[in-house]
């Protein structure tokens, strides 16, 4: 009986998996409106998910969660996200982003969980579903991009158009608009820039994957986007150069990547050769940016919410200490138009008040001492994946997986600074596959319970 229900429930719980992650970063395939709050495809599978696990509890009398010490910052954080509502001025919206906190927290005591049945099989799956979905979803942009030079705005699933031509789409993904489907895609971009600079073999195709993700990136015109793939570049730069110079050799890696970097700095020279030439025709490329005389309004409105945001945050003791409660940041602005010089009709419109600063929306939605378990939380599991990429004791596979997660969380919080917030799916579903990668291999570590290939690698 109980292999029976191990069996079933182990498929269930893989085709859920398999929905949450190819369509976490969805904002509009598949979501529902309710009371105006957006229900995303990802948490309605996700709570599918939990009703089966508590099944599948009851069912074996198995009640165990592994422990993780990110438990505990995590924990913390989730309590101070209710204490925090509290001082909210809009405490029903603050409360219900506490409880998304929640749920976040319950996505990774569920994949901490999962990774830890028929190790290291399930692992391996939600690794290599997690690296190719980010293919899957740039198969998707490339689509958005291609199909309207034939259909036109017939195309489905495309929304936003460049200059109303209905020939040139704006490629957002899933997502709301190119800048979120790019913060994305970011993440995964420097996860396979690792698996191929240190040619994992757990992923197949990693330079084709990646420069389509890159591509597609670059096509979906994301201001932060091109910044993103720049960063990627300059980080790929000076590691080839740095490993060159300490082995004082060329490996045929870098060389591939030196060659790499010289077509890609070509064709970017010519691109801004040809937009320099044709302002007029690529202005529109850069509105919002205050370039080539066009309006600034896209910085100016990230600058002006950061600032308000800080100022929030110091405007008063209490939210100094326990913040203005999530999603509190706009409401409380609008509470006190005399400091903020807002004004708004309704709550529906404060979201043209919402922090994009990761950062300063923590600190002044939670306060100093949220802002203080969060950074405990990310701090120990940076710290850990770093750990075990630098272990001697691992197999290489393990290693580069351990060194691309480390590098996507911390591209995805540099990115996270100039554009959304803390609460993104993508961003907890990523903290919670490194945490259950990072669970399952500390534990076998510590158990000598090796693998027999990696005895073999070893031997």
């Amino acid at each position: 009986m109980t292999d029976k229900i191990n069996k079933y429930s182990n498929f269930i719980f893989r085709i859920s998996l398999l929905l949450v992650i190819v369509f976490i970063s969805s904002d509009l395939f598949l979501s529902i409106e309710i009371s105006e709050a957006t229900i995303r495809f990802s948490y309605m599978v996700f709570f599918v998910v939990f009703i089966f696990w508590i099944f599948y509890f009851f069912l074996t009398k198995n009640f165990i969660i592994p422990y993780d010490r990110s438990y505990i910052p995590l924990l913390f954080f989730c309590f101070i996200s209710f204490i925090s509502s509290l001082n909210s001025v809009f405490p029903l919206k603050s409360l219900i982003y506490a409880l998304w906190t929640v749920f976040s927290a319950l996505t990774i005591l569920f994949l901490v969980w999962y990774s830890h049945k028929n190790r290291l099989s399930n692992l391996d799956w939600i690794l290599k579903i997690y690296f190719y979905s980010f293919f899957v979803i740039t198969i998707f942009g490339l689509y958005q991009f291609l199909l309207p030079f034939l259909f036109g705005k017939k195309t489905p699933f495309v929304m936003q158009w460049w200059q109303d031509t209905h020939r040139f789409a704006r490629i957002n993904g899933l997502s709301y608009e190119p800048s979120y489907f790019a913060t994305y895609l970011l993440m995964g971009c420097f996860i396979w820039f690792i698996l191929w600079k240190r040619k994992s073999d757990i992923v197949n195709y990693k330079g084709i994957i990646l420069i389509s993700i890159m591509l597609i990136i670059f096509l979906s015109s994301s201001r932060l986007g091109w910044l993103g793939i720049a960063l990627v570049i300059a980080y790929g730069l000076m590691e080839s150069l740095g490993d060159s110079l300490i082995n004082k050799r060329l490996t045929r890696q870098n060389v591939k990547f030196f060659t790499a970097f010289i077509l890609i700095a070509l064709f970017a020279g010519i691109v801004i050769l040809l937009i320099i030439y044709n302002k007029d025709t690529f202005r529109f490329l850069f509105k919002g940016t205050g370039l080539f005389n066009t309006a600034d309004f896209s910085v100016e409105i990230r600058n002006t919410r950061t600032l308000q945001t800080f100022a929030v945050f110091l405007d008063n003791p209490i939210n100094f200490i326990f913040g203005v409660g999530p999603g509190g940041v706009g409401a409380y602005m609008a509470a006190n138009p005399e400091n903020f010089n807002i004004a708004t009709v309704s709550f529906e419109q404060l979201w043209a008040t919402e922090p994009s600063n990761l950062f300063a929306e923590i600190l002044a939605s939670v306060g100093i001492i949220g802002f203080a378990f969060f950074a405990w939380f990310i701090i120990n599991i940076s710290r850990r994946l770093w750990g075990l990429y630098k272990s001697s004791n691992l197999i290489k596979k393990y290693r580069t997986v351990c060194l691309a997660l480390f590098c996507g969380l911390i591209i995805e919080l540099v990115i996270l600074q100039f554009n959304q917030n803390y609460l993104r799916p993508y961003l907890w579903l990523h903290i919670g596959i490194s945490i259950a990668t990072i669970n399952v291999l500390e534990y076998m570590l510590k158990n000598n319970e090796s693998p027999a290939y990696i005895l073999n690698e070893k031997s």
